[in-house]
């Protein structure tokens, strides 16, 4: 494998099919795991590329178990166009793009993609790379007709590092009636988003790092007839304000009824949106915010919890009542937060329910890093309720005292 390809592939395996970091962290998932729901990062598979039978070049390629996987990196958009001419495999299984650009006079660059530029060929997987180092970042245009051949067998299609300022619609994505996920990642400019067309496969979107939507003037788009099942919107600088008109309009379409993972980490968020509308969400991670308070009922649930992360949002205090469903095998992950108290009314309930299992496989509270105080707040839990001590991980009071090891005596004289 050419080292241009390796080093493109280390950087973009990493960013398109893991998760981001603070979702795989509080998912608890193995890395490989993830990249083994999309096989080209396939170790095994890797192992298993053999030389294509035609000529790709300037760009590379590979034969797989699923098909040929085509890398243009650093060559121009004429070129490319003509390796798609001139080859005859019809059906590949990647495209991965990242065309070469020219600096103009004001020393900004940019890529503009025209039609047909795979020239009749159908590709699965298809994702656009800009350099993720360039400064200012590189703007990308792409004409309505650019993937039109390809638009009823492309089912994953992902824009990476681009500026999307002088792309006035998302019309190279109409009729594309497969697309099962779209992602965009440390992208500018994404208000554009406002005009995506109807994508009745749609099931993953994926917003990383982007601008544009924290803008309250932008329209989230009606995703209506697609059942999303999952939404990750890291790091996009949203507001309270913006992550909730999001909300209301995902809310509001057929992904209402589908939607079982939701991912606001890193958002700036200083409230944890409401998620009672989603009646089948299972996985709601707002970590890495700035959420001081969470009041009764901000967290309630109609589909069995698998996680819940609220890790690192400089969380001081939870009113009783705060999570309400099914936490029987949930992960609830509150690490490194300010809470003083473990209160019975917002956590007995939960515990009682991760403890019914008779297999060991119950839910746990994740409390590393929090500074509980060792008082007789703790009287509910050590003294009364000592088999629920297990469910609980990490749990330290006055700065070392763990909570398995703390005597029920201690509590005695606490009402």
């Amino acid at each position: 494998m050419p080292s241009s390809f390796k080093c493109l592939f280390q950087v973009v395996a990493a960013a398109l099919w893991g998760l981001s970091a603070t979702v795989l962290a509080t998912k608890n998932i193995d890395v490989r795991t993830e990249l083994l729901s999309f096989s080209p990062w396939n170790e095994t598979l890797l192992q298993q590329r053999a030389a294509c039978p035609e000529d790709y070049s300037p760009c590379t390629c590979d034969l797989t178990a699923n098909g040929l996987e085509v890398t243009c990196s650093d060559v121009s958009v004429q070129d490319i166009q003509d390796v798609f001419y001139r080859t005859q495999t019809f059906r590949l299984y990647l495209v991965m793009l990242s065309p070469s650009f020219i600096p103009d006079s004001s020393g900004s660059s940019s890529i503009s993609l025209p039609a047909d530029l795979l020239q009749d060929k159908r590709a699965e997987n298809i994702f656009l790379i800009c350099p993720p180092n360039a400064s200012p970042s590189i703007g990308l245009t792409i004409d309505p007709a650019t993937f039109e051949f390809t638009r009823f067998n492309t089912s994953v299609f992902g824009i990476f590092n681009c500026d999307l300022a002088a792309q006035t619609d998302m019309q190279f994505l109409a009729d594309f009636s497969v697309l099962n996920t779209l992602r965009f990642e440390n992208t500018l400019n994404l208000q554009v988003i406002e005009s995506l067309p109807s994508l009745p496969a749609l099931k993953k979107l994926i917003i990383s790092g982007c601008t544009g939507l924290e803008d309250e003037k932008v329209a989230f788009p009606d995703l209506t007839p697609a059942r999303l099942q999952r939404l990750y919107l890291n790091g996009n600088g949203l507001s309270d304000e913006t992550a909730n008109g999001i909300l209301v309009s995902v809310g509001s379409s057929s992904s209402a009824s589908s939607l079982q993972e939701l991912i606001l980490a890193n958002d700036g968020l200083t409230r944890i949106p409401r998620i009672a509308s989603f009646s089948k969400l299972s996985v709601y991670d707002v970590s890495y915010n700035v959420v001081p308070f969470m009041s009764q009922l901000t967290l309630d649930f109609g589909a069995v919890v698998t996680l819940v992360s609220l890790k690192s949002n400089s969380l001081t205090a939870i009113e009783g009542g705060a999570f309400q469903g099914d936490f029987t095998s949930a992960q609830v992950n509150l690490e490194n937060n300010n809470l003083s108290e473990f209160r019975s009314d917002v956590f007995l309930s939960m515990l009682q329910q991760m403890a019914t299992p008779s297999s060991g496989s119950g839910g746990q509270v994740l409390v590393t890093g929090n500074p509980f105080k060792c008082d007789c707040g703790l009287a509910w839990l050590i003294r009364d309720n000592q088999h629920l001590i297990p469910n609980v991980r990490n749990g330290v009071c006055g700065g070392f005292f763990r909570f398995q090891d703390l005597s029920p005596d201690s509590f005695t004289d606490c009402l």
